[in-house]
């Protein structure tokens, strides 16, 4: 069970990147070198030294140094930020609400102590409101290295199979995973595709995703659901089976839609889809073409043909991936009767690929689709 959550800062409880990189562009520019926003991006959430060094590496500027800079973002940062909400939606409710079910919250960045207490003000509480905060002066090596969440589980006294890191760039997440603690990735401020190739146990969206958690128990089901534990999907609760959204399952599902579409039948529109779903029950997928009729309103959309199908051997269904594969550019979504058929099985979270015919991509999670779906009343629970 969840006894400790553990934080990361930028990126998970606070939208402080953008304003690092402004500040990081402006010091570079009093020192005569023309950087841009790309340049910082792979040294996000590794420490001060490696954003500093890496971005000046890569720029040829051979002359700064993390003092100079360190005293540069110090003198700015405070007063940039009263003119910034950087506080992540959803994130004030998350801590307020694990702490009052009486998990233990530690907030473990990489950044520099005095940059950690002014992002926590902008949660609205203080640092002493956290059980343990560590910052880059309490360890010697820094993320993708374990050893901050090695020191914050020693700290705290827990064990490291009652802990979980909340992160949002690879190296944090892999720091989590070298501490052998079941680490959550976040999708804001990387790709889905990258969480997924990072190996993280978890990838939701944000952190609001867990704004309306409030017990240990309710947490652990939502975000590592196994085979005895129901989570509720849509309209029902299912029993899933816990396995993460590996890469080589998406392009596996991504094969079965485009297959699908080679056989739909739309001799009146000439408009083929084909779609994918993957049980969340069984691990299978089940795929599906639209089937068009003389009579439109007869037509048999892709999505729900998948859907019908799966039903059909499962008797209950739960939806964690849904592909769609059209030969639009840019790939196009479930129509809106199809939505919310695909409400009464999928997760707010449920990821839904769209792809074209060249492979190209277009990722979202299904809340973003259809953010309030008709659930009917007495189904809901």
């Amino acid at each position: 069970m969840i006894k400790a959550v553990l934080f990361d800062m930028d990126g998970v409880l606070v939208d402080s990147e953008d304003l690092s990189i402004s500040i990081g562009i402006k010091y570079f520019e009093s020192r005569g070198y023309k950087v841009e926003k790309k340049n910082f991006l792979s040294h996000l959430g590794t420490g001060m030294s490696d954003f500093i060094y890496g971005t000046a590496s890569e720029i040829g500027a051979d002359d700064v140094t993390v003092e100079d800079a360190d005293a540069f973002y110090q003198k700015i940062y405070s007063d940039e930020l009263k003119s910034h909400d950087i506080a992540m939606k959803g994130a004030g409710e998350v801590i307020r609400n694990f702490r009052k079910a009486g998990m233990k919250i530690a907030i473990c960045s990489s950044a520099q102590r005095w940059k950690v207490n002014a992002n926590i003000s902008a949660l609205g509480v203080s640092p002493d409101f956290f059980d343990l905060v560590i910052a880059e002066d309490m360890i010697r090596r820094n993320k993708s290295n374990p050893d901050i969440y090695l020191l914050a589980i020693s700290i705290l006294g827990v064990d490291k199979t009652d802990a979980i890191v909340i992160e949002d760039s690879p190296g944090g997440v892999l720091a989590g995973l070298n501490a052998g603690i079941r680490t959550v990735a976040l999708t804001t401020t990387m790709k889905r595709e990258d969480a997924l190739k990072s190996g993280a146990d978890r990838v939701i969206k944000d952190i609001s995703e867990l704004k309306d958690i409030g017990n240990p128990e309710e947490l652990e089901n939502y975000l590592f659901g196994t085979r005895d534990k129901e989570i509720l999907y849509g309209a029902s609760y299912i029993k899933a089976s816990g396995c993460p959204l590996r890469e080589e399952i998406i392009n596996r599902a991504v094969k079965e839609a485009l297959s699908a579409r080679d056989n739909a039948y739309a001799p009146y529109s000439g408009y083929k889809v084909g779609a994918a779903v993957l049980s969340a029950t069984s691990g299978r997928i089940y795929r599906g073409c639209n089937i068009e009729n003389s009579s439109y309103g007869a037509t048999i959309c892709a999505e729900r043909n998948a859907i019908t199908t799966a039903l059909t051997e499962e008797g209950k269904l739960g939806i964690d991936l849904l592909v769609v594969a059209s030969d639009d550019y840019p790939p196009a979504p479930p129509c809106a009767l199809c939505l919310q058929v695909i409400a009464e099985f999928a997760r707010p979270d449920t990821p839904v690929i769209l792809v074209d015919t060249e492979g190209r991509r277009t990722e979202y999670v299904f809340s973003d689709l259809l953010p309030n779906p008709f659930i009917f009343p007495s189904m809901r629970k």
